[in-house]
């Protein structure tokens, strides 16, 4: 009775935006509670809001020089309680300009101009764009000054015509892989994020940084050399103009297909039977409501495709397909490995219906990583088939975050990498019975937590250049902290709360605190003492055996101050063992020590603490041998 008292209370506090006892809340987050943006509750404000625009673009491949040109027209709305003086365009591909800032080194021969703008207009009239470095040119962000200034529920029409290298020896997220395969991705003048929290994002694309993206709509022409066939965001237009009558049908029985269907085979290559006509072609893409765009153009590339029910409410089904070049590795697989990983994550982890009416996996032939877009994913070519299958649903679970869900990949990376890694881990154990996934992370963070280079999860991830604490950071404790309370609260209540987040923000931008704010709502439980420890603080994984008592009372101290759970291994003198355990709410109360009972009736000999699913930096303290 004392505890659903103590529940209730928690419930009516947080329904009643009680603020949350975290370490630290910033200014902005306190401003945008206060302005009803954003609630303690976790909950969308009665007053949010949030930007979007539409993008019609028409790109030309130059592949012969590795060039890209392009022409675009965005009508950007201001959906904002704000009167917009300046609008702040990306222009990402500076990341390879002289002088612009990296978060590691590339080549010589990849330095450029940059993104060459030849016209720049707004709403019809010529505009100017800062062409040095200084006040209002960043890097990769430059600031459009506008000389009507935009007001709230108001619109702006901004055209530019451009132009760009697509790199070919560092490809940081996209480039030019060489035999005429390209991925483009992170190319096109984009006008940044304005929010309620910050205004307007200014983060650099530095090399880390992923995305941070409005919800946007695309109407994207790309013309391609004649042999080339384009895979993108979105849905194609027109199959007809581009392709021959036998592909058209075969997509169309993949489209409603259990089976895989083999669109593409080297033989219709061969025999020319891939594409309507010889020359240079145009592919014409729409995609609604997706916070950025991306494309494949290929020559000679393989293509399998099949889809699947991911709604078995509304027999939603989702169209997905893999393209790969002839003799890969382990691609061939990958569309098999694409359906298992959208069952997976549709009817299993998060159990969310997959949102995306197609999801493509591109290899580009490279021996191994990975790069998620929208409905895309541009990856590699691992030499075994645990390592594809693992790929190949990780990219594809950033489908959900931060894609859905438009997360701020920028600040907190760990919201969307966190997920994905968390996600993948899973999936390998339940899946492929692949029992190392988890381990094997737990040994990388244990090596780097309690560093001088490890930050707090709230330390934000675009101060990180060194990419080794940003992958701890990013992947490796988050996905720790998401399994170990998964643990604490238990399957349903987990799942539950997941689910209530994931339909409160899916097609806005969620913060930490809404993730935070959003769990404590739905369990009606104090999560602060997880939350604390491994989000805000710098606690480490240091568990030690304090002592043992003459009547077997074992008794584990939380040193580092990071809630875990303990596993423990007693050996008695007769050779027999046994193992003590206890979860990880034990350390619910702030209570810094445990006693676990071992067999009164029995001598202990050792007493071993650990678990290769449990990180611990230090392991001094985890071995007690008692006096004979």
């Amino acid at each position: 009775m004392k505890r659903n008292l103590l529940i209730f209370i928690s419930i009516l506090l947080l329904a009643s935006g009680a603020k949350a006892q975290y370490r630290w809340i910033p200014n902005e987050v306190k401003k945008a509670v206060k302005n009803k943006t954003r609630t303690w509750n976790g909950t969308p404000g009665i007053n949010y809001w949030q930007n979007h625009a539409d993008y019609r673009i028409e790109a030309t491949l130059i592949a012969d020089s590795s060039f890209l040109t392009g022409k675009e027209t965005v009508t950007y709305y201001n959906d904002s309680p704000d009167t917009l003086k300046s609008l702040m365009v990306r222009l990402y591909q500076d990341f390879y300009k002289k002088g612009a800032k990296r978060d590691w080194n590339i080549g010589p021969d990849d330095i450029t101009g940059g993104v060459e703008i030849k016209q720049v207009k707004v709403n019809g009239k010529n505009a100017k764009l800062p062409e040095k470095f200084g006040r209002f040119y960043y890097g990769t962000n430059r600031k459009l000054k506008l000389k009507e200034p935009l007001p709230p529920g108001d619109s702006a029409v901004v055209s530019f015509s451009w132009k760009f290298h697509i790199p070919q020896v560092t490809k940081n997220r996209m480039g030019n892989y060489g035999k005429g395969r390209f991925f483009i991705s992170y190319w096109y003048p984009q006008i940044a994020v304005y929010d309620d929290v910050s205004g307007w994002d200014r983060i650099e694309f530095s090399g880390i940084t992923e995305f941070y993206n409005d919800f946007n709509n695309y109407d994207v022409t790309v013309t391609v050399p004649g042999g080339y066939a384009v895979w993108a965001t979105g849905h194609l237009q027109n199959k007809a103009e581009v392709y021959s009558p036998e592909i058209v049908r075969r997509i169309a029985k993949a489209e409603k297909s259990d089976k895989m269907i083999h669109i593409i085979t080297a033989n219709d290559w061969k025999k020319k039977g891939v594409l309507r006509k010889k020359g240079p072609s145009e592919w014409h893409f729409r995609a609604d409501r997706v916070p950025d765009f991306s494309f494949a153009a290929m020559p000679g590339y393989l293509w399998d495709a099949s889809s699947v029910m991911v709604d078995s409410v509304s027999r939603r089904r989702t169209f997905l397909d893999a393209i790969y070049p002839e003799n890969p590795v382990t691609f061939d697989k990958a569309a098999y490995y694409a359906r298992q990983s959208i069952i997976y994550m549709s009817h299993y982890w998060p159990g969310y219906p997959y949102p995306y009416e197609h999801m493509t996996s591109v290899s580009n032939g490279t021996p191994d990583g990975g790069m998620e877009t929208p409905m895309m994913a541009d990856d590699g070519d691992p030499e075994d088939t645990l390592s594809c299958a693992g790929l190949v649903f990780h990219e594809i679970s950033h489908s959900y975050f931060p894609f859905f869900m438009g997360t701020n990949e920028r600040k907190y990376a760990w919201m969307d990498e966190g997920w994905a890694a968390y996600f993948t881990g899973i999936f390998e154990e339940e899946v492929y019975q692949y029992k190392k996934y988890f381990p094997r992370n737990v040994n990388f963070f244990q090596r780097l937590n309690g560093n001088e280079m490890e930050m707090p999860l709230m330390f934000p991830s675009c101060f990180f250049s060194d990419f080794k604490y940003y992958r701890v950071h990013a992947y490796t404790r988050s996905s720790l902290a998401y399994k170990f309370l998964r643990e604490a609260m238990g399957d349903s209540l987990f799942r539950l709360a997941l689910h209530t987040f994931m339909k409160r923000w899916n097609g806005k931008h969620p913060l930490p605190y809404d993730f935070f704010n959003t769990f404590q709502q739905v369990s009606g439980e104090d999560l602060y003492w997880f939350f604390n420890p491994w989000f805000f603080d710098r606690a480490t994984a240091d568990m030690g055996i304090k002592k043992v008592t003459h009547d077997n009372k074992i008794v584990i101290e939380n040193i580092g101050g990071l809630p875990l759970p303990v596993h423990v291994t007693v050996i008695y003198d007769d050779g027999s063992s046994e193992v003590l355990t206890m979860p990880v709410i034990a350390w619910k109360n702030g209570i810094n020590a445990v006693v676990l009972q071992a067999d009164k009736n029995k001598r202990i000999v050792t007493v071993v603490l650990g678990d290769n699913n449990i990180p611990d930096t230090n392991s001094d303290n985890n071995r007690f041998e008692m006096e004979p």
